[in-house]
């Protein structure tokens, strides 16, 4: 469970957005290889003839769907389907598309790529934001709500019966959305995120990082996952009496070095920095943390600075600065990078950690740690300084709600998919530690 909230948008932030109106720039919908139109797939790459998998579609506490892969059993053969007008099923058609005919495409046609590979092209976290497509979202959003929405837990709806769902789910590359209440917990003050908005937002700075051509900033994201993975080997590594292994989680840090446990991933060795989100439990607080791997530091980005909490911030960050060093060098990650590997003590030892001062502080009693979070790690992507002052919470949850659901609204209008970002297939790689690989833990 993530923690975020703020004061609203709404109508006393209205003349701040008009005062840059100048600035907007329209969000076009670029689609490749367009030639009729196609009835909406929602479910990205539902099936993958070369690796045989499929989607298990999973339900989530705000109504979304998260996405497994799951094999696929090939018949020997199969059967040729009679001629007939196919309508598409209720999860992958678009509510503007009411032609099911020939013109529609069929089984043998492939829906076009969407071009656009993340939500944050045309309106940067610096400026030249789209007014009228932020008030289209705040209708949309608003539309249904109780009368005592406010009042509502954070797990609750917050719509009147029937209204919270919607037809066409919107696809964000590792969720699937059909319920406002997801995007309502994201854009009003005061509520918590989860852990899913986290990682959709992590994935699309991912994508990002894996598309953008020119930067000299190397960076790739983990999700939420990955941190407690880490806390989970710490705590069998502290218990000696536990005769409960670790090997599951060891391997499944492997695949998040090696690049094989995300869409859009990339192994570690082709990066400079590793943005981790930290869900620190005892605080009920999120951090960013940095893996610089170059220079064998961890940065500590963190909203509420103040010496009790940096204590407990830190024990969680260590747990990083101590595993990763062994896990990198047990993970093949120094021998890709080139690095003689007879360098073991020196590549074993902790990492230091570091709390950057002068970022932008959450106003106290606000639980406004993940969007801070979140955008400390989108400044960062741009390789720009993080802004010294207060940064606009409520401003950043509406920039955010707004253009993830019009990013998976164009794609949905326009029948399109995403690229095939699906990790690739490899085998488990058995690692055994060897003697100068072992650490003590503190």
């Amino acid at each position: 469970v993530t923690t975020d909230s703020q004061f609203e948008l709404d109508d006393q932030f209205m003349p701040s957005l008009t005062s840059i109106k100048s600035s907007i720039t329209p969000q076009p919908t670029i689609i490749a290889g367009q030639t009729a139109q196609l009835p909406t797939i929602i479910a990205e790459h539902l099936t993958n003839t070369a690796d045989q998998t499929t989607i298990d579609v999973q339900f989530g506490t705000s109504g979304e769907r998260i996405m497994h892969d799951q094999p696929i059993i090939n018949n020997e053969q199969t059967p040729l389907p009679t001629r007939r007008n196919r309508r598409p099923g209720p999860y992958n058609i678009s509510p503007y598309l009411t032609n099911f005919g020939s013109s529609a495409g069929s089984s043998s046609s492939q829906p076009p790529i969407f071009e656009l590979k993340h939500p944050f092209i045309f309106d940067l976290i610096s400026g030249n934001y789209d007014i009228p497509l932020w008030d289209a979202f705040r209708s949309w959003v608003r539309d249904g709500l109780l009368t005592k929405h406010d009042k509502k837990n954070h797990d609750q709806d917050h719509y009147k019966k029937h209204l919270a769902h919607f037809p066409a789910a919107i696809n964000l590359g590792v969720l699937l959305i059909n319920n406002k209440n997801w995007f309502y917990n994201l854009y009003f003050d005061g509520q918590l995120l989860n852990n899913t908005h986290i990682d959709v937002i992590f994935y699309y700075l991912r994508k990002k990082a894996k598309y953008e051509i020119g930067s000299s900033y190397k960076y790739t994201t983990v999700d939420c996952v990955f941190s407690s993975k880490i806390s989970s080997i710490w705590e069998k590594y502290l218990d000696l009496d536990n005769d409960v292994g670790c090997a599951d989680e060891e391997h499944v840090i492997g695949e998040y070095i090696r690049g094989y446990r995300m869409h859009a991933a990339i192994p570690w060795h082709m990066v400079d920095h590793v943005f981790v989100p930290v869900h620190v439990k005892n605080k009920f607080h999120w951090v960013l943390a940095v893996i610089s791997l170059n220079d064998k530091r961890i940065n500590v980005y963190d909203s509420y600075r103040a010496a009790g909490h940096d204590a407990a911030i830190k024990t969680e960050i260590v747990k990083l600065s101590q595993l990763i060093p062994l896990k990198l060098r047990v993970n093949d990650y120094y021998k890709n990078k080139g690095i003689d590997v007879s360098q073991a003590q020196e590549e074993n030892e902790f990492f230091d950690i570091v709390f950057i001062d002068n970022v932008p502080q959450q106003t106290h009693g606000t639980l406004d740690c993940g969007i801070y979070m979140l955008a400390f790690a989108e400044y960062l992507s741009y390789e720009q300084g993080i802004p010294t002052g207060n940064l606009d919470a409520s401003f950043l949850r509406s920039r955010y709600a707004t253009l993830l659901w019009n990013y998976g609204q164009q794609k949905n209008d326009a029948g399109a998919i995403s690229d095939n970002e699906a990790p690739p297939r490899h085998s488990r790689l058995n690692v055994a530690l060897q003697d100068n690989d072992t650490i003590q833990i503190h």
